[in-house]
């Protein structure tokens, strides 16, 4: 405590002394100099020889400890003015050989200064941080010592003294801001930048408070600023504490606003739980969200924990915790780590982490049977033909991770998702998206800035209903204190915690390493060391761990450049070999890099955290790392190591135009496609391509790559497959790729391309070569009208289809679609779709373009396809191509919505917009399924979830058939939401180069009039629709006409009642539920209809309706109802008949089926089964053999 004739001295600023107030005398500088020099001993005694050399340095006098003595004397009068001449002094006492001081701790500035500096590191409110920096810089009267700047014993002490000062006026900076003051800070901060401009933590504040201020342009060009000054003067990049606020400037992160409450992190309440792991604080909301993940993955509710944040924050860490965890609640766990060497890798991830459940071949044969087998080429390539894509495998691994659940929950943990291979996450996004009622828990890592190539798939995930997502924040400042005293021992100085807080940021991997180096230099925490923290750095991984590696010595940095090179998991004689050791060598070297906290100290092989094998990797100059993974695919091939373990170090190491290197990268690639990974057959392709030798034929390998290409990246495809097509020889092998071309160029290409190369190739083809030539005139003809082209460019005679072979089956659609568009002979349209489909025969050459087209003319005609889609799903399962599930998908979703079956709608086009994107293109699916997706939202009555499906959809007008489709759909829903003008003005923006009279497939008419008659133009809505209902009888099918004769039936009013009678009537003989209940309600609303009709079509329109999920038609009949006079009970339904999917559900269910069974029956998940089954007991549906051995559905009369 300070008090009246209280002695202090002064030394930051001019040496001065004082007591009660009143300045003492300290005499000249070399008495002055021995009090400083006594001060700064703080207490210990300084022996005469080293105050005489800090006194006269080389120039002692003859007999120095007498002028001491004299000096001592003097100082002791001085500095105690009221005491007697034989009064022991109490200031400066003599010990030994040399002299003390004894003092308070509040007598020296320098004291009082580094106190109040240690307690506002101890505070936990900015403004009382404030207010102690405050008081302790007002402590300064200038620069500290400045009498002795030049003097080596008081050099070290000014320099210690500034830097102190520079934190504390830094750390006032930060505490200002976080109460708020940020554009008051902003030109001090300024200021203070231009003293220190190498000090990046006045950078760091400068952006914030600009940031803070509302000036984020200003904010990120202080980034820029600050990067150019490291640049320029020290050469090096931004530490990981700017790098990061750059990021979330960048981001805008909320966590960037001024704090409201406490400085430190404060967590949300959470649930008493076990206490944490020692090393695992300030983790307690991440632990809880762990924990209740688990608890629910038990009680059997599947979960996605995504962990995200930074490199070093502690990701794998949780990871860990969840594994043990869920060892603790006996749950199995799989686990594998994405690697930056092998993202090629097929399926490299999923590989990890399933291949230790399928060692014993008879439990391999239990978990990869029924529809998990179609994984079985992921885990053994079998050779042969290269399967249509990914799809079959994806579908395999989903059954798979089902399949292991029967012997209970399942966790697959998956660390560093951001270096995971495409195909794997393809996987885990499949498995995520289909997890209900399947007990697993899937966790992974993912370290932000690091851009996975579908990145867009990831940032997916994070969406999912299950998914919870994590995002570890950097450790308080009270929690790097506790691992400080840890790692070196207590009791740690709020200083030295602070500087280790300041200098990492709080990243717990930088605070390892830091300590890790601290440590080893015996450095103590203490505040006299806290300027040992800022010399090591912040830029802790790469510096300490090269460090250490240097200090090792010996093999240890060869053996740790050898593991770098090859990467995680190596084998030791691997390892050694291209060390150039011998393996007790290189063993023992492991050992030492293990001690050194480098490499882990287990088997496999590997880094402790992938920043330190960077670290390590990055050492190595670049062209001396290529050289080296050549070397290391050398000794990988002899000791007959996978061709893909080989080609991932030939994809690193020079282009040599090597014969052998390119036969193992095509090898690799045939791998990866047969393991239905063609993104990593690609990969390696296109390295083997380069790989070449001089001279070498191409066309071989451009083929090979092309068609894969025609799976993954169409643009890339076609660019390779001309290039084959060019070199090619043989009649027969270019008329085959032609038509692969052709194809890949309808969905890849931009338009006009495909129908011009048709073209070209078919006037190109001998004679012999007929059926090829009757392909391509189908891609010419069905590309014109899918890309809107102007007919000039396309229309020319076609010949009928001649023979039974794949082109005359895909000319015969295409010319079934050219009918239907003209919408004038539906006979001969549904001939020739027919044909198109007869044996099924272009399910084995056609993805999903010809006999889909097929199958839609067929459903626009009415022309009843019986179990087609059936049969479909199970073909394109059966041929794993993704393409063909998509184009099911987005086609039975399309058949569903016709016939009124909502729900199963909903779900097949959701699906094939989730495989659209997996599958890439051009995007020709997605326009469809949003437009019938909007479509079946509207028959539901939810308009909420028709404008979300507009939103997700755009607003481009979209290319071809499917843009036009889903312009209508949205001005339809424009028309839903009273926006009638929108809606007329987007119809009329509609572009048609190829006219489209047919309105089955351009409703363009009934969607004006729908927005006319909003409008109160009413005789104009007539008149359209009249004119659609003489097309639609010209047509012929009865579910179009009868839609359309509704519309007109309400728009005549009273004069339309015939209209709506035949509507009614012919929708009664199609399977177009939804639109019957609609006509049947519209019919019986008529008040000139008696109740004895009106009654009986309201109640079966409420009923169907219901059925369906029709909403907003089940509530206008039972305003009908109650309009006509008749109580609530009857218009609740009382029967429903079963959809299509329950029908087929519960038919296997009745067979004994189980839940499992019937999904892999009828390509279901668990889920979706569980679903129905639910639904189906809810409405009272049971299905029981019929004396005819046909199933009946009954109906027990449940109300809603």
């Amino acid at each position: 405590m300070e008090g009246t004739g209280q002695l202090r001295i002064s030394l930051l600023g001019p040496c001065a002394a004082s007591t009660g107030g009143e300045p003492l005398d300290l005499g000249g500088p070399r008495q002055r100099a021995v009090l400083v020099a006594l001060v700064l001993a703080r207490g210990e005694v300084v022996p005469v020889d080293r105050l005489t050399e800090s006194v006269w340095g080389e120039h002692a006098p003859a007999d120095p400890a007498g002028a001491l003595q004299a000096y001592v004397s003097h100082l002791r009068r001085r500095l105690q003015p009221g005491s007697a001449a034989r009064t022991r002094s109490a200031v400066i006492v003599s010990e030994g050989r040399g002299y003390a001081v004894r003092l308070p701790p509040d007598a020296v500035d320098v004291w009082r200064f580094e106190h109040l500096l240690d307690r506002s590191g101890a505070a936990q409110e900015p403004a009382e941080v404030a207010e102690l920096l405050s008081r302790a810089l007002a402590l300064w009267r200038g620069p500290p010592l400045a009498e002795w700047t030049d003097e080596p014993w008081a050099t070290p002490e000014i320099a210690r003294l500034e830097e102190l000062r520079a934190v504390a006026r830094e750390r006032l900076v930060a505490a200002q801001l976080a109460l708020g003051e940020a554009a008051l800070l902003v030109p001090d901060l300024e200021v203070m930048v231009a003293e220190a401009p190498m000090r990046e933590e006045r950078w760091r504040l400068l952006a914030l408070a600009l940031y803070r201020a509302h000036r984020q342009a200003d904010a990120l060009g202080a980034f820029r600023r600050a990067r150019t000054t490291l640049a320029d003067e020290l050469g090096v990049d931004p530490g990981p504490a700017l790098r990061e606020l750059e990021r979330q400037v960048l981001a805008q992160a909320p966590e960037l606003a001024v704090p409201t409450q406490r400085s430190r992190r404060t967590e949300p309440s959470v649930p008493a739980a076990a206490p944490a792991p020692d090393d695992l604080l300030d983790r307690d909301a991440e632990l809880a969200a762990v924990r209740a993940a688990l608890d629910d993955l038990v009680a059997g509710e599947p979960r996605l924990l995504l962990i995200e944040g930074p490199a070093g924050i502690g990701k794998t860490r949780l990871l860990t915790e969840i594994r043990r965890l869920a060892a603790e609640r006996s749950v199995g766990v799989l686990a594998a780590r994405g690697s930056q060497l092998e993202k090629a890798f097929g399926f490299g991830v999923v590989r990890q982490l399933f291949e230790p459940r399928l060692t014993d071949p008879r439990r391999r044969d239990e978990l990869l049977a029924g529809a998990a087998a179609s994984a079985r080429g992921v885990f053994d390539p079998m050779g042969g033909e290269s399967p249509d894509g990914s799809f079959a495998a994806l579908h395999g691994l989903y059954w798979l991770a089902v399949n292991l659940t029967a012997d209970g929950p399942l966790v697959l943990a998956v660390d560093d998702v951001q270096w995971c291979d495409g195909a794997s996450l393809r996987s885990l996004a499949f498995l995520v998206r289909r997890l209900e009622a399947v007990p697993v828990l899937v966790v992974g890592t993912v370290r932000t800035g690091e851009p996975h190539e579908d990145e867009e798939l990831l940032g997916e995930l994070a969406l999912e209903p299950v998914a919870v997502v994590l995002r570890p924040a950097t450790l308080s400042a009270d929690a790097v204190g506790a691992l400080v005293g840890r790692r070196l021992g207590e009791p740690v100085s709020p200083l030295f915690a602070l500087a280790c807080h300041r200098t990492t940021s709080g990243n717990p991997l930088l605070l390892r390493q830091l300590l890790r180096a601290l440590e080893a230099d015996g450095v103590r925490p203490d505040a006299a060391h806290a300027d040992m923290v800022v010399a090591v750095g912040s830029r802790a991984v790469s510096s300490m761990v090269l460090m250490r590696l240097r200090r090792l010595g010996g093999a240890a940095p060869v053996v740790a450049r050898a593991a770098g090179i090859l990467g995680d998991g190596a084998p030791l004689p691997v390892v050694a070999a291209l060390a150039e050791l011998s393996e007790p060598d290189t063993a023992a070297a492991l050992a030492a890099l293990a001690r050194a906290e480098i490499v882990k100290d287990e088997q496999p092989l590997a880094f402790v955290h992938p920043l330190v094998r960077e670290a390590v990797y990055r050492d190595l100059p670049a062209a001396e790392r290529a050289l080296r993974h050549e070397r290391a695919a050398r000794l990988l091939r002899a000791t007959g190591a996978s061709d893909e373990q080989v080609a991932a170090h030939l994809l690193l190491a020079p282009v040599r135009g090597d014969g052998e290197a390119t036969e193992a990268l095509r090898r690799a690639a045939r791998t990866a496609a047969e393991r239905g990974a063609p993104d990593s057959a690609v990969t390696y392709l296109r390295r083997a391509l380069a790989e070449l030798p001089a001279g070498a034929p191409r066309c071989d390998v451009l083929r090979e790559l092309g068609l894969l290409e025609s799976l993954v990246d169409g643009a890339a495809s076609t660019e390779h497959l001309l290039q084959a097509y060019e070199g090619m020889a043989d009649p027969r092998d270019r008329a085959d790729l032609a038509v692969a071309i052709a194809r890949t160029q309808v969905f890849a290409s931009p338009p006009g391309q495909a129908t011009a190369f048709a073209r070209r190739a078919a006037d190109a083809l001998p004679d012999e070569l007929a059926d090829h030539r009757q392909a391509l005139l189908a891609i010419e003809l069905v590309s014109g009208y899918m890309h809107a082209l102007d007919p000039v460019r396309w229309r020319r005679p076609v010949p009928e289809p001649d023979g039974e072979g794949h082109g005359a089956q895909m000319l015969a659609a295409a010319l079934a679609y050219d009918v239907t568009i003209e919408g004038c002979d539906r006979e001969r349209a549904v001939r020739l779709a027919r044909f198109a489909l007869e044996g099924n025969r272009l399910w084995a050459v056609d993805h999903g373009l010809f006999w889909v087209i097929a199958a839609i003319i067929r459903m626009l005609a009415d022309d009843d396809l019986g179990d087609f889609w059936a049969r479909a799903r199970a073909e394109a399962h059966a041929r794993g191509s993704l393409f063909a599930v998509l184009s099911t998908n987005l086609w039975q979703g399309f058949w569903h919505w016709r016939r009124g079956e909502l729900a199963e709608a909903d779900s097949s086009l959701t699906n094939a917009l989730d495989e659209s994107r997996m599958w890439g293109g051009a995007g020709v699916a997605p326009p469809f399924a949003y437009a019938f997706l909007i479509g079946c939202h509207l028959d539901r009555g939810d308009l909420a979830a028709a404008r979300a499906t507009a939103d997700a959809a755009g607003t481009g007008p979209g290319i071809g058939d499917g843009g036009r489709l889903l312009q209508h759909a949205l001005a339809r829903l424009l028309t839903a939401e009273g926006r009638h003008e929108s809606a007329l003005g987007l119809l009329d923006a509609i572009p048609t180069p190829v006219p489209v009279p047919n309105p089955v497939w351009n409703p363009w008419r009934s969607s004006a009039a729908l927005a006319l008659r909003g409008l109160g133009r009413t005789g104009e809505a007539i008149a359209l629709v009249e004119e659609e209902a003489r097309l639609l009888h010209r047509w012929g099918a009865p579910s179009h006409l009868g839609a359309t004769l509704r519309l007109l039936g309400e728009l005549r009013a009273p004069d339309g009642l015939a209209d709506l009678r035949e509507s009614a009537a012919l929708l009664a003989t199609t399977s177009s539920a939804v639109d019957l209940a609609r006509a049947r309600c519209a019919l019986g609303a008529r008040p000139e209809v008696a109740d004895d009709e009106a009654v009986p079509l309201l109640q079966a329109a409420m009923e169907e309706a219901h059925a369906r999920g029709a909403l907003g038609v089940r509530e206008r009949a039972r305003a009908a109802l109650r309009s006509r006079g008749f109580a609530d009970a009857v218009c609740r339904p009382t029967v429903r008949s079963a959809t299509a999917t329950e029908r087929r559900v519960l038919e296997l269910s009745a067979a004994g089926l189980g839940i499992r069974e019937v999904a892999q029956e009828l390509f279901l998940t668990p889920g979706t089964v569980r679903s129905v089954l639910e639904r189906a007991s809810a409405d009272g549906l049971k299905f029981l053999s019929s004396p005819t051995g046909e199933a009946r559905t009954l109906a027990t009369g449940r109300t809603p």
